[in-house]
């Protein structure tokens, strides 16, 4: 089995083609290899999305080893295979608890690879109902066993599924950071098609991350891989990419070419066709940038694909792509139709991934409240117990008291656990801004404190920034308080997006943010503001034009040694805001700053 999964690393189809080549030239009485390939074969089938002939091989595997030859390790493979096939198609509780039994088997019998194939199954599962806290705890654990074991490609799968979980567990490192260990854990192994996973995947990590220049090498390294291999899969992810690269640098042939090379290879492919959507909005961006005839033609195209695939993500892609489209052609009531379809997509999706993760914490949080109260419970009903023991012949009247009073300490508990789930839902509203979602002023001011006294007593760098939008009060006037909010909540978008796993960005009041950035020089903030910057000019603004034109200015300061308070950073801070704006606003002033950064500086440091 490690032999066949070292090689679908590099060309699954080749591996799948070696193992059915040995099944074919097995004798009808070796059994036992039999079984073991064709456990390989599932393997192979699993990782390449074929799920109907990897439950048509497992029930082959199951045959092939007669109960009488069948052994513990057998048995124990042969049941972790069945549960790794129907992940994410089971009850998840019924899955745990079969996962349960076969783990205390595995380690009963020593088996250190299958517990931690085990861990993967958990981690899988995790992740498939959008757990990402327990997740992330899981596939580190498949990181390390795998370490420890020498598979590569397990600590490949591992870290390559931290890359998009990484932002939301707020781990300090970038999601491509996760990608680039997975790469170097493959070491020198050729594991085409495993880094052609992990590259598309970097790729896109980068382009979502505002990096998408630096996209362009691994996009074009997976189309290199893939057509080596012949995977078509990820040729079309290459042209994908390496599409939504060029549509970002404005090159609208070069992606025109790469989205129609991503349809021609799905029409020879009828498999593949869940992937025309992406390609096929980039037709539609590219023709839109050409003014191009064909335009109609290809917006029509991409909405007839709805019905096909009515999925929320295929619907919030096809409605962002056919408003611009429509825009381009001047059929603006149409284009605002599709607008309005993709705000309600992506706010109906925003609130439910919200209300995941809320339910999700709650139920955390209760579990470990019921926890301690269990806990509780127990440790005054043993103390209780020992007390009426030792004293049952002398205090046989304190029976009932002690009932009284253990039922006023129940009582009294769920007052407190109602209480107090009370005040926790209203602490979260007093710290958390309704109109944006980010921290409020009073919750971004106690992060900054706290921040500033740690770095003073550890004599670590720490820099603020008051960021103030300007001419908003312009924008209220000629577009109104409902647009002045939408640009508010634009601003927020891309803060978020740029601002890192370590740093956080909260509203000050009115159009003025205080952003935090703990551990960083006064000389990173121009990349920062650049960024930024890039970032709020790509927002879309229901109500404005686009490009909408708003800008911000920034005054920034850095702990330094005549900064002994919060308050007098935050001071300097608004000082070097004040000369921002009357340098002409659109800009970044600093105290160590040797330049004033103007808009045109930060363009092309970021470049």
């Amino acid at each position: 089995m490690r032999s066949v999964a070292e090689q679908a690393l590099d060309d699954p189809r080749a591996a799948l083609s070696g193992v059915r080549q040995r099944l074919a030239s097995l004798s009808a009485g070796d059994a036992g290899t039999a079984f073991w390939l064709r456990l390989a074969l599932v393997d192979v089938l699993v990782h390449t999305d074929q799920e109907v002939e990897s439950r048509r091989e497992l029930a082959a595997a199951a045959q092939a080893l007669p109960a009488s030859a069948a052994g513990p390790q057998e048995r124990l493979w042969l049941e972790h295979f069945q549960r790794y096939v129907d992940t994410g198609t089971v009850d998840p509780e019924a899955f745990r608890r079969q996962q349960a039994a076969v783990r205390e088997r595995a380690r009963a019998a020593g088996d250190a690879h299958l517990l931690c194939r085990l861990d993967l199954n958990e981690a899988a599962l995790l992740v498939e109902q959008d757990a990402v806290d327990e997740a992330w705890a899981a596939l580190e654990a498949v990181d390390r066993c795998a370490a420890e074991l020498g598979d590569a490609g397990l600590r490949a799968y591992a870290l390559g599924t931290m890359g998009p979980l990484a932002w939301r567990v707020g781990s300090l490192q970038p999601p491509q950071t996760y990608y680039q260990r997975a790469l170097a854990a493959l070491g020198e192994r050729p594991a085409r098609y495993k880094r052609a996973w992990l590259l598309d995947d970097l790729g896109w990590a980068l382009v979502n991350g505002g990096q998408p220049t630096a996209a362009r090498g691994p996009f074009e390294q997976v189309l290199a891989l893939a057509s080596q291999i012949g995977d078509v899969s990820f040729m079309m992810r290459g042209h994908e990419g390496l599409a939504e690269v060029l549509l970002y640098q404005r090159d609208a042939q070069g992606a025109l070419r790469h989205a129609r090379a991503s349809l021609q290879l799905s029409a020879g492919h009828p498999g593949l066709r869940f992937r025309d959507v992406t390609a096929q909005t980039q037709v539609v961006e590219a023709l839109a940038l050409l003014q191009h005839p064909d335009l109609a033609d290809a917006v029509e195209a991409l909405r007839a694909m709805a019905a096909r695939d009515p999925s929320t993500r295929n619907a919030s892609l096809i409605a962002r792509s056919a408003a611009r489209g429509y825009r381009a052609l001047g059929r603006h009531a149409q284009a605002y139709a599709e607008l309005e379809r993709y705000l309600e997509i992506s706010n109906h999706d925003a609130r439910a991934a919200r209300e995941r993760d809320a339910q999700r914490l709650q139920a955390r949080y209760e579990a470990t409240l019921r926890e301690a109260e269990n806990r509780e419970l127990r440790h005054a009903a043993e103390r209780a117990r020992l007390e009426l023991e030792a004293r049952a012949e002398r205090q046989r009247a304190l029976w009932a008291l002690v009932l009284v009073l253990l039922a006023g300490l129940a009582g009294g508990g769920w007052f407190f656990g109602l209480a107090l789930k009370r005040r926790r839902r209203l602490a979260e509203l007093a710290l958390r801004d309704e109109l944006t979602g980010l921290p409020n002023r009073r919750a971004v001011l106690a992060f900054a404190r706290e921040q500033f006294n740690l770095a003073r007593r550890l004599d670590l760098p720490i820099s603020l920034a008051l960021v103030d939008l300007d001419h908003f009060k312009a924008v209220n006037d000629r577009h109104g308080h409902a647009a002045g909010d939408r640009v508010l909540q634009a601003f927020a978008s891309a803060a978020t997006h740029v601002v890192r796993g370590q740093d956080r960005i909260g509203r000050w009041g009115g159009e003025e943010w205080l952003l935090v950035m703990p551990g960083t020089r006064a000389s990173e903030l121009p990349a920062i503001f650049a960024r930024l910057r890039q970032a709020m000019a790509e927002q879309r603004v229901p109500g404005l034009p686009h490009p909408h034109g708003v800008t911000f200015s920034m005054g920034t300061a850095e702990r330094h040694a005549g900064i002994e308070t919060l308050d007098a950073l935050v001071a300097e801070a608004d000082g070097h805001l004040y000369r921002a704006k009357a340098q002409g606003r659109d800009t970044l002033c600093g105290h160590s700053l040797s330049l004033v950064h103007s808009a045109a500086e930060s363009v092309s440091q970021s470049a």
